[in-house]
């Protein structure tokens, strides 16, 4: 049986969560959208929480927490702030990487200590120019040097970038054998080789600085991450955290949509009438929509963390439908929060019309809606996933008419 109940101390996280979230980063959301400037004083706030570390194992000083609460943390800040939630999102899954890796890796084990000690951020950069959101295919190589290994290529849309002290960056290692063919590398910021280019300036998610990583650098063997070519193992750790961080964010930005149109429509009051928006039941059935689509949201996202702690063989499948579901309803909410709001919620003054912008953002990041789909329908009809091709089937195995 799935139990999806929080225990006292995952819920003790959640509100502390949501305590700094409302305290912290809420009133310097609209400024941090308006400008696209870092959320620099909303990392440092993470950091003396010590959220920063909530993924990192308590044997490297962290909070060794479990996806269900870390997930349901990301939502609590991007409810607050979508920047920030999907920064932290981004950075855990790095963490988690990493600490999947840190066994016998004594500068895997120093950067997880300095992440709890001193609030260093790491960024994730899998997304390239030539493959997107195509994670196991990086053009980016990392090709033996001596002792080193030397780093060439690009990766687009790395989330902090120009701002974090790491980046874990995945490479084609050289090997033709699928699992020994991509290498995790850590690369410290200051790494000479190593540069920035400054080119995010989007719809939402403005201050995500997801700007370009230029590599051509050389990294100790030591900062591969499981070894050279040993990464694809430890990526299989690390991937639930990225379906899941993603799929935080929208649920976040959809509750804080919802928050906003349920707030409107029960405070406006129509001169003529003299009631509020929420006595006319087509707005009443509007709301409903947006109170079923967050809820299925936060359900499926519980599901999906269940299901990576309890049966991993099903991980991807339930990580799929809840990143489809919850991007699903981060613009659906948004969208019809503008419907019943209308022009209030239209105005750059509101905090509508950012979540609406935001809420786009889960539909290009990572996989996309309609790669989701196709994936959720191979599995809907027990094709492979990695494949286009139909098998022929065996008549006499097919249902009888």
């Amino acid at each position: 049986m799935v139990d999806l109940a929080l225990s006292p101390d995952q819920q003790a996280v959640v509100d502390e969560a949501r305590e700094i979230a409302r305290r912290c980063l809420a009133p310097r959301a609209t400024e941090h959208d308006r400008t696209g400037a870092f959320p620099a004083e909303n990392i440092s706030d993470l950091h003396a929480a010590g959220l920063l570390g909530l993924l990192v194992p308590e044997e490297y000083g962290g909070r060794g927490a479990d996806l269900t609460t870390w997930a349901l943390v990301v939502a609590e800040l991007a409810e607050a702030c979508g920047s920030t939630g999907l920064i932290f999102a981004m950075h855990s899954g790095a963490v988690r990487l990493v600490a999947a890796g840190a066994a016998g890796s004594p500068f895997a084990e120093r950067v997880l200590r300095e992440v709890v000690t001193e609030g260093k951020l790491l960024a994730w950069g899998f997304s390239e120019p030539g493959t997107g959101a195509q994670l196991l295919a990086p053009q980016l190589t990392a090709f033996p040097d001596g002792d080193q290994l030397h780093l060439s290529g690009t990766k687009a849309f790395c989330t902090a970038a120009g701002h974090a002290d790491y980046y874990l960056v995945n490479a084609d290692s050289g090997e033709q054998d699928f699992l020994t063919g991509q290498t995790m590398a850590l690369v410290p910021a200051d790494t000479v080789g190593l540069s920035v280019k400054e080119v995010w300036d989007a719809l939402g998610m403005r201050a995500n600085c997801a700007n370009t990583l230029l590599l051509d650098c050389r990294i100790p063997v030591g900062n591969a991450i499981g070894g050279r070519g040993g990464g694809l193992l430890l990526l299989s750790q690390a991937l639930p955290a990225l379906f899941l961080g993603l799929s935080a964010a929208s649920l976040g930005v959809a509750r804080a949509a919802r928050a906003f149109a349920d707030a409107h429509v029960l405070r406006r009051t129509l001169a003529n009438t003299g009631q509020p928006l929420a006595a006319f039941q087509g707005v009443r059935l509007h709301t409903a929509d947006m109170a079923v689509s967050v809820k299925v949201a936060h359900l499926m996202l519980l599901h999906a963390a269940w299901v990576v702690d309890t049966d991993p063989a099903q991980a991807i499948p339930a990580l799929n439908m809840a990143k489809y579901v919850a991007n699903r309803a981060a613009l659906d909410v948004a969208d019809t929060a503008m419907l019943v709001t209308g022009g209030r919620g239209y105005l750059r003054s509101n905090p509508l019309e950012r979540h609406y912008r935001d809420a786009r953002a889960g539909a290009v990041m990572g996989s996309n809606l309609d790669v989701l789909r196709d994936l959720i329908g191979k599995t809907a009809l027990g094709l492979d996933p990695f494949s286009d091709t139909v098998p022929e089937r065996d008549p006499a195995q097919e249902p009888a008419s």
